[in-house]
């Protein structure tokens, strides 16, 4: 059964008020320089309606944008994440508007756990067709300040999940007919910046791990590619205009991404609008690295001037 669109849904994943999930760096959603008016209109797609997805790390940020977006286009979702106050709420949210969701805990860093959840996602709605590998945990540091269980748990949860996520939930969309799965990369999984070590070889691990899961299943009618986000504003440093003001200097487009610019990527990635794009990696960064090193030393340099 299609579920219309709630306009509600549409303006909390716009508004730039959720919390993070799996964002390169937090910057206060309350800002002034959020704009929210297109999401709030965001049509729906039809042919994701009944849909399955489990939504790894939904409880907050870019995962909660993703869940909402979804639900509003009919698909039934599955938020599985560790902050069970905060995933339930994004259940009770998508219920209360009338979509269907479903809470799972779900530390994507246990193999045990990934397994269940895939599992009890399948018996509870009778099918599964998406999986987006978002859920986000790394230590920063450089390999002598990094201790061996940081970096593997680094490694468990940004990119071995999405190797076990793979080997259950591919298996039962299969079955079904095919599927599709996103993962989240990063700009640093094209480029490295300083004691963020860790984070960069995971997510130039998922980057190849899906050009190889894309390979591998592309016949089976399973889809698989990623997106590599820039600067997403979320929560965690105070409004700052002068901070603002330098992420705006620094963006092509003006401004650095909000949750919900990252969903919508997602939502065309599992749609059958991308029928025929499998193994990519989608920057979306809104320019940031498009640009030469030099005339971002130019944008810094005109930044650090003082202004009239």
């Amino acid at each position: 059964m299609a579920i219309s669109k709630p306009s509600a849904w549409r303006r909390r994943a716009a508004s730039g008020s959720l919390p993070n999930g799996g964002a390169n760096a937090s910057i206060s959603a309350n800002s002034s320089h959020f704009e929210d008016s297109e999401a709030s209109e965001e049509p729906s797609v039809s042919n994701l309606s009944g849909q399955v997805a489990i939504i790894t790390g939904a409880a907050h940020g870019i995962g909660r944008a993703t869940a909402t977006l979804l639900a509003g286009d009919g698909v039934k979702v599955v938020v599985a994440d560790i902050q069970d106050a905060l995933g339930q709420e994004v259940v009770a949210e998508i219920n209360t508007a009338g979509g269907e969701a479903l809470y799972l805990h779900t530390d994507v860093g246990s193999h045990a756990d990934i397994q269940a959840t895939v599992e009890q996602a399948a018996a509870h709605f009778g099918r599964l067709d998406i999986v987006v590998n978002n859920a986000y945990w790394s230590a920063r540091g450089t390999v002598e300040e990094l201790s061996e269980a940081d970096w593997d748990r680094s490694m468990d949860v940004m990119l071995k999940a999405i190797y076990l996520f793979a080997k259950h939930a591919f298996p039962i969309m299969a079955q079904g007919g095919g599927g599709t799965m996103v993962n989240l990369a990063s700009i640093h999984g094209h480029a490295a910046a300083h004691r963020y070590g860790v984070y960069a070889a995971a997510k130039a691990g998922v980057i190849n791990l899906t050009r190889s899961l894309a390979i591998d299943y592309g016949h089976s009618g399973i889809r698989v590619n990623a997106v590599c986000p820039g600067w997403i504003m979320t929560h965690g440093v105070p409004d700052d205009p002068e901070l603002m003001r330098r992420v705006a200097a620094m963006y092509p487009v003006g401004r650095a991404g909000q949750p919900v610019d990252i969903a919508k990527v997602i939502r065309f990635l599992v749609s059958d609008e991308s029928s025929f794009v499998n193994g990519h990696a989608i920057v979306a960064d809104g320019g940031l690295t498009a640009q030469l090193q030099d005339s971002l030393i130019h944008v810094v340099m005109d930044l650090y001037k003082p202004q009239p």
